[in-house]
């Protein structure tokens, strides 16, 4: 592998792929996680290069695939490339995501409002409210239309 820059400088915390990743349906697997492999090494705001061999070999497909998945990427506005020589091409990643390492994620009951515990020694002891139970549903579509349903199911 070449790659323009020390490994350690590589933001590369596991896999991870944000939700506007996952879910883009413009894009397929092997184009995304090329992607996510350039952004792991140009998040911070630096370049990289990688050879079309190493990550055909890396992706198990042809170098003609990944030529072909970098065009993808940088006419979708994913990527740049930075400087080409003919020979060594340099990438860097457009796109921003609010995901920060070691924040926790946000929860429901982690913005609730928080009560002194009535009734404990301890003045420090806070609780939680309790979240109002919803009333349940019926299922009125199962009480329904009996007459085109299976002996079975009665």
């Amino acid at each position: 592998m070449s790659i323009d820059m020390e490994p350690t400088e590589r933001n590369f915390q596991g896999i991870w792929i944000p939700r506007s990743i996952y879910l883009n349906k413009e894009v397929n697997w092997y184009a995304k996680i090329l992607f996510l492999e350039i952004h792991s090494f140009t998040e911070n705001g630096r370049e990289c290069y990688m050879s079309n061999r190493y990550i055909a070999s890396f992706l198990h497909i042809s170098e003609r695939q990944v030529s072909r998945y970098i065009s993808e990427l940088k006419s979708l506005g994913w990527i740049e490339e930075t400087s080409f020589n003919g020979r060594k091409r340099y990438l860097r990643s457009l796109l921003r995501f609010g995901f920060k390492m070691g924040d926790p994620a946000p929860t429901r009951v982690s913005g609730l409002p928080r009560q002194k515990c009535p009734g404990s020694m301890d003045k420090n002891v806070e609780y939680t409210k309790q979240v109002t139970k919803q009333e349940k549903k019926e299922f009125t579509f199962l009480k329904e239309g009996n007459k085109n349903r299976s002996p079975i199911l009665e």
